[in-house]
């Protein structure tokens, strides 16, 4: 075996041949490794995905099948600017994708020394859309191009942009959340997904996205790489999507040649941003330091030039006074678009923040460093302590919620949760991630209980100071109730909160 492969010999394998090494990434859509490909002796890239909800749940599934297959559309791209997707392998129920590891820095970490100059700025955005248009040419809609989606070299490219140097490879990466036009999309859940500053409006309002959407993301890119931040970048979440729907985007001042073009890109309306071949022949003379072709213009029709003679009567007749502007007609038109604005706005939110958001109560016992939240209608049944460890039981109806702290965890999650599936039936048991904590499994079992068959689903995540925590809930097994502990489950673990989280 290689050096390498002596280096890693104790680390995961995945797909029986790839080691993971390090994690060089993550995401809210899952955290990209540096592996080692035993098969063929090799360092490669692998993103192992992140999907919500519990594996069990068809919806779980379907949108694992479908990422899958969006996976391996991806890899149809062939372009020198597409990261290369050599495969894609099932791990824990999920597509783990397997790409050509760029080494090198993202432009996002490039910015953080300061903007470029217009023609580096075109440079890199010429190679970006040359990745795009043949992901289009296939049907894959990118839907996440941002700054640290892009990735520079090798050579490093803060010296090779410095040189001048056009060489310095620019690649287009994260295609594992891409969409494959014409078939539903992998948020139809509601979970959202790309990067706020950089969504096209289209895609808020729920209109889906198209090649389009990418050359507004595109445009986002090119001002963010000259000005130095995104043009919608704001404090809140919420203040983010009402510059993105309503507000009108500052001039840029340092774009140069580039200004005009990046200002017709982020046009609201999809119809009216240039098209990819009239964008690629802008960033083309900007990057060489030619001059800027003009924009298409669109001939219209004119009435015909009154002949001379006309035109010396019409100048005898004093000419009316212009009409004043609409203003309550501009007034209405502006409040109605803030209206759609706040109604749009609030439909994101709603699927950022959980329609149900503020219904759920905080509950943290005394001595518990966890914050549980649950529905309104819980209330504390049972609390109990022993040496290192607290737990606090709430109910309701059929349903109990079980929240457990160990001040040190006496062995992993993954032994916890074979001490909480021993005696049952048909345990599951699923390792995850948990709001940065990589050592956590879930937990599904039954058992019976004075007859009744009874299911319980766990959640146990082992923190980086030893902590250890379990959240459970248990419900009568094929009963309507079951439906409701699933959802219980699933609301309460996503608001669960630990310290330090």
């Amino acid at each position: 075996m290689s050096e390498v492969g002596e280096q890693v010999r104790d680390k995961r394998l995945v797909g029986g041949r790839y080691r993971l090494l390090e994690r060089i990434g993550s995401g809210g859509m899952g955290t990209v490794w540096r592996a080692y490909d035993e098969l063929v002796d090799r360092e490669v890239a692998v993103k192992q995905p992140r999907l919500p909800g519990d594996p069990e749940d068809e919806e779980f599934q379907r949108a694992a099948h479908r990422l899958y297959r969006e996976a391996r559309a991806a890899a149809r791209v062939d372009h020198p600017s597409a990261v290369a997707i050599h495969d894609v392998v099932i791990e824990d129920e999920l597509p783990w994708i397997v790409m050509e590891l760029v080494r090198g820095e993202s432009l996002h970490e490039l910015l953080k020394r300061g903007s470029l100059t217009p023609a580096d700025a075109a440079r890199i955005g010429l190679a970006v859309l040359g990745a795009l248009c043949a992901a289009h040419a296939v049907g894959i809609v990118h839907r996440d191009v941002k700054p640290a989606n892009v990735l520079l070299g090798p050579p490093p490219l803060s010296t090779s942009l410095e040189q001048g140097d056009p060489h310095a490879r620019v690649v287009l990466t994260d295609f594992g959340i891409a969409h494959i036009q014409g078939e539903e999309s992998l948020t139809a859940s509601g979970e959202f997904v790309g990067s706020l500053e950089f969504i096209a409006p289209e895609r808020m309002s729920g209109t889906g996205a198209g090649p389009a959407s990418d050359l507004w993301s595109l445009g986002v890119l090119l001002y963010a790489a000259v000005e130095g931040a995104s043009p919608f970048r704001r404090t809140t979440v919420e203040s983010t999507l009402g510059a993105i729907l309503a507000g009108e985007p500052p001039e840029p001042t340092r774009a140069g040649p580039l200004g005009p073009l990046v200002v017709r890109m982020l046009a609201r309306d999809p119809e009216e941003r240039p098209g990819a071949e009239e964008v690629g022949a802008v960033l083309e003379a900007v990057a060489a330091g030619k001059d800027v072709p003009e924009p298409a213009v669109t001939v219209q029709d004119t009435e015909p030039e009154a002949p001379e003679e006309a035109a010396t009567v019409r100048d005898a007749v004093p000419e009316p006074e212009p009409r004043p502007k609409s203003r309550p007609r501009r007034a209405l038109l502006t409040l109605g678009v803030l209206l759609l604005a706040g109604l749009v706005l609030g439909t994101v939110l709603e699927r950022f923040l959980g329609k149900d958001s503020d219904s759920w109560t905080a509950h943290q016992r005394d001595g518990m460093s966890a914050v549980l939240f649950l529905p309104p209608q819980y209330q504390l049944l049972e609390t109990q302590a022993a040496a290192g460890s607290r737990t606090v039981t709430y109910g309701a109806g059929a349903l109990r919620v079980r929240l457990t702290e160990w001040d040190k965890a006496a062995d992993s999650p993954l032994a916890e949760a074979h001490t909480l599936g021993r005696g049952t039936s048909n345990p599951q048991y699923t390792r995850t991630g948990f709001r940065g904590n990589k050592d956590a499994v879930l937990a599904d079992t039954t058992y019976a209980q004075s007859g009744v068959p009874t299911r319980a689903m766990a959640l146990i995540v082992r923190t980086a100071d030893q902590r250890m925590y379990e959240l459970r809930v248990d419900m009568p097994k094929g009963t309507p109730a079951e439906k409701k502990g699933t959802a219980l489950f699933k609301g309460a673990r996503a608001r669960l909160t630990l310290p330090g989280n």
